[in-house]
């Protein structure tokens, strides 16, 4: 049998994606950093949903740059201290006491320990009412050696990305537990 689901409520049955640390930086260059999990990717953008009075939501509408950064399982503790609310102008890089990565193309770093990271520029924004859908531009990334597969593509099983399963709190879903699919 089969229950209907409010218009309103049909986002809630999309319960999983990786999870994601987006580190900006302010007009002085203060570094910022925030846990995600509600975000899309059509290659070259990916677009976030950001509440419009986070820090990162203002730091990418005054610098148009922030970075993408995808922890694996070994950084559970550290997406904690990104999701807490610090005062603006707090180092959540140096408050989860992990190393700042220098990326090529864009002001804000990466995070040295995380396995993955895509630099990217603000291309628009869309009020989605509660939240801003911000859209970003895709422009360089970076992996830690070993976590492409044959074909190029990143593996998540080996570099044990963390999906953010919502039910009805936050829980996290690490890769030994995944099944793999052929293409």
């Amino acid at each position: 049998m089969k229950i209907k689901v409010a218009k309103d409520r049909c986002g809630k049955l999309l319960t999983s994606e990786p999870v994601i640390v987006i580190t900006t930086v302010d007009k002085d260059g203060n570094i910022n950093g925030a846990t995600f999990g509600s975000y899309v990717r059509v290659a070259p953008l990916i677009m976030v949903a950001i509440f419009p009075g986070h820090h990162t939501y203002g730091n990418i509408k005054e610098t148009g740059e922030f970075v993408v950064n995808l922890p694996g399982r070994d950084q559970i503790d550290s997406i904690m201290v990104f999701g807490k609310g610090y005062p603006e102008g707090v180092n959540e890089i140096q408050e989860a006491g992990l190393t700042e990565l220098k990326s090529t193309m864009v002001k804000p770093p990466g995070i040295a320990e995380y396995k993955a990271h895509i630099e990217c520029r603000f291309k628009w924004e869309k009020n989605v009412g509660s939240h801003m859908l911000v859209a970003g531009e895709m422009l360089a990334g970076s992996c830690d050696k070993g976590l492409l597969d044959e074909e190029g593509y990143f593996d998540v099983v080996k570099a044990g990305i963390l999906h953010c399963v919502r039910y009805p709190e936050p829980v996290y879903i690490s890769p030994e537990k995944y099944t793999k699919g052929k293409r």
